[in-house]
This record gives structure tokens, sequence and C-alpha cells, in this order.
């Protein structure tokens, strides 16, 4: 395919440009041409034609009385008034032009000066009023049609507008056709449908280069996105193999081990296999976690939230009586809400347990049942050492642990349930620290009434 010749931008405006002073200048040109053939031929009088009758007329009314004046020898070029005594005795003037002239005989000012005041042969005065205009050269024509200078005039404007006006809509389709696959451009790109992108009509360089710099960045961002979810799926698979994998050598750990419980043991080899059943019951927690972690949580029901606090605050007692934990509800509202019952259930339990899990002995652990802004809100708070700033910002993601905070029994998923099941709610979990105390606060904020 061959090359095509693309425009720049500053071409385009400069042809813009050229297009409208050459036309406008050529317009004046054939304007003014078709202006002075028209006198030529007699259609029309030069401009000083008035001026020159005006002249001719003053010798005439030099010679002549208010009583003998005869109007028949003046020209119609002129307008004229006979003046006695500042009493207006004879006129062709109207209102305006009789106005004019008798203030431009007192001596007034704001006049164009385009009068004679001539003085007759009884002391009277024939004003003859002129136009420095363009008549009609038929005294019929003048009586009947319009000034022909002012509408000449007004036809130059009207060429020019058009002209302009015609530049500048074909102007501004070109740009709007090259703006439209910019549009379309953006759209293709959304719709991760790239080969759409049209790069081919393109006649203007600037805009060729945008596409082109749009088609290369949807392709990176498709490509980023695909590879992003190629990872995740193979995570997840991972993930899922995993646990898979583990479930069998787990089965035979606690087997066995339940197998050596029935067997006569001294008081250290029992806390040995004590130990080991424990781990390995820690172990099966974890598989479940990695199995349910990624699913969708179930169909959302009418739930009181009383029933949910009471099933919360039972574990939440659980949690904290071994470790010598002081555990508060405040419930400060009673309602229903629209949830997914067990997904609830468990995102305010890993809560809880991450609350019970890094307050000391004698701490205290605190559960807030409460509405604000049409928000239900399921606030934990401790008094344990709070978050990070590095853990405020990335707890909640799969498989990530605070390193100041983990321990053995937290593997990052507690905090990613939850938030994922705040964002199926349309909610959201917010971790913060509290101010001027030690402590962290977890809160799900889930809408009422969905």
């Amino acid at each position: 395919m061959a090359k095509r010749k693309l425009t720049s931008l500053r071409s385009v405006l400069l042809r813009y440009l050229l297009l409208c002073g050459g036309g406008c200048a050529l317009i004046l040109v054939l304007w003014w041409v078709i202006f002075m053939q028209l006198i030529n031929i007699g259609f029309l009088l030069p401009a000083v034609a008035s001026a020159q009758a005006c002249a001719d007329a003053r010798e005439t009314v030099a010679s002549m009385t208010a009583d003998t004046f005869d109007s028949l020898q003046i020209s119609d070029l002129c307008r004229w008034a006979v003046v006695q005594n500042d009493a207006v005795l004879q006129t062709n003037m109207n209102d305006r032009h009789l106005k004019i002239a008798l203030n431009a005989f007192h001596g007034g000012s704001g006049n164009l000066g385009y009068q004679y005041d001539v003085k007759m042969a009884d002391g009277s005065f024939c004003l003859l009023q002129y136009d420095y205009a363009t008549p009609y050269a038929d005294p019929a024509l003048r009586d009947t049609l319009p000034d022909f200078q002012t509408c000449y005039f007004v036809l130059l404007a009207v060429l020019i507008l058009v002209w302009l006006g015609w530049q500048t809509h074909c102007a501004v389709r070109t740009f709007a056709a090259e703006t439209a696959r910019l549009n379309a451009a953006v759209d293709a790109i959304a719709a991760r449908q790239l080969e759409q992108i049209d790069t081919d009509g393109v006649r203007i360089r600037e805009f060729a280069a945008t596409l082109l710099a749009m088609q290369t960045m949807g392709r990176e961002l498709t490509d980023s996105l695909q590879s992003q979810w190629r990872m995740e799926q193979q995570r997840t698979e991972q993930i899922a193999a995993l646990t898979h994998d583990l479930k069998t050598p787990l089965s035979i750990i606690q087997g066995n081990a339940e197998l050596l419980e029935e067997d006569t043991l001294s008081d250290a080899q029992h806390a040995q296999l004590q130990a080991i059943l424990r781990g390995t019951e820690r172990a099966r927690h974890y598989l479940a976690a990695l199995r349910t972690a990624g699913a969708a949580p179930a169909v959302q029901t009418s739930l009181a939230s009383h029933a949910l606090t009471e099933r919360l605050a039972q574990t939440a007692r659980a949690l904290c009586a071994p470790a010598g934990i002081h555990f508060i509800l405040q419930e400060e509202w009673q309602g229903t809400i629209r949830a997914a019952e067990n997904d609830l259930l468990r995102a305010a339990e890993n809560l809880l347990d991450n609350a019970a899990a890094h307050t000391p002995h004698g701490g205290t652990v605190t559960l807030t049942v409460a509405r604000e802004n049409n928000r239900f809100i399921l606030r934990v708070t401790d008094t344990g050492p709070g978050f990070t700033p590095e853990a405020l910002a990335k707890a909640g993601e799969m498989l990530y642990t605070d390193a100041a905070r983990s321990d053995a029994s937290h593997q990052g998923l507690g905090l990613y349930f939850a938030k994922k099941v705040a964002q199926f709610h349309g909610g959201t979990l917010v971790l913060s620290n509290l101010s001027g105390t030690h402590g962290a606060c977890a809160e799900l904020r889930l809408p009422i009434g969905r």
C-alpha cells in the first residue's frame, strides 16, 4: 500500500486563512469591477454627479427670487429649500434633511458639509443639499427602488459573510471527521476491539500520530489486562491444586495421630500429640479458607441485624475469654438489612478474630452495630498496636500479611474475604487506627435496603 501524504495542522489552518482572505479580496475586486461597469454603461451616475448638479444649480438660483423660484430648473439630484427670514417657503426635503439643512445654514455643528447656501436676488436663500453617492441614472428608478449604494454595500457584506461561513463550515467538517475518528478509537479501546481503530482515513498528521499512539496504548493496555487475567487464573488454579494436594497428607496425619491417641502415652507424648492434632486442624481451616477465597458470595436475603449481632457476640466472647480479653458489645441500631448471611457472618468473624489475635492480655475488643447515612455499620475496634502504614495501604489484598502483626495463624485471607464480601454487597471495608490511643479499627459499611 502506497504511503499516504498527510497534511500538518499548521498547513490546514494556513490554507483556511488564505482561502478566507483570498476569497474576500477576490469578492471585493469583482464587486468593484461590476460597480464601475454599471457606471460606465450609464446605469449608475458617478458619486460626484449630485455635487456637480448642485454646483451648476448655484448660478441658476442666484438670479431668482423667492417669488420667481422655479424648481424645474434644478436637477432632481439636488434637494433644495427656499428660506426667507428664517421661514421655509418651499422645499422638496423631508423633515430630517430639512432639519440638517437649517442647522447647517445657522452655523450648527455635526454636519457633513454636503450643502450650498445660495443667496438669491431678493436676499432670500436657497439651500442646495446633495449626497456623495452613486444614484441610478434613470430618475424613475431613483423614485421606486431603494438606494443602490446602500444595497450594493449590503450585498458585499453578505457575499463576504457567506464565503467566510462556507470556508469555516468546510474547516469544521474536516476537524469533525478527524475528531470523530479519535472518539471511535476511544470507544474501540474501551470495547477492546483494536482492529476497529481507523488510521487509514486520517488526513492531518497530528491526528494520525494521536491515533497511532492510542492504538499502541490500547494494545499495551489489552496485553496488560490479559496478562493480569492470566495471572489471576493461574493463581486461582494453583491455589485449587494446592488445597487438593494437601488434603490427602493432612488426612493421613490426622488419622494416624488419632490412632496414636488411643495408645497409652506419657504426659509429654500426649502433649506432643495434641500439638500435632491442633496443627492439623489449623491446616484444615487454612485449606477451607483457600478453597472459598475466590468464590462469589451467596444470594442475599432479608436479615435481622439483631440476630446477626447476637451470633457475632457469641463468637467474640469465645475468642476473647480464653485470651483474657474484655469484650464490649454496643448495639446502637436494630433493623433489617439485605445480605448473604453466612458470608457476612464469616467476614465479621474474620474482623473479630484479627482483633482478638492482636489485642494483649487484659485489653478490650469492641463490636459496634450502628446506622449512619442509610448505611449499616459493623465496627470492630481493639486496644492492640494498630495497623502499620503498609498494612493500611495493602491490607485486604489476597495472601498479604503485615510483618509487624502477622503470626502463624493468619495467612492474609481474613481481610481479603471481608473486603470481597463488602464489595459484593455494594459497600466497603475501611481500616484505620484509633486516634489518640493505641488500637485498630475495621469497619464494614453496607447499604441498607438494597
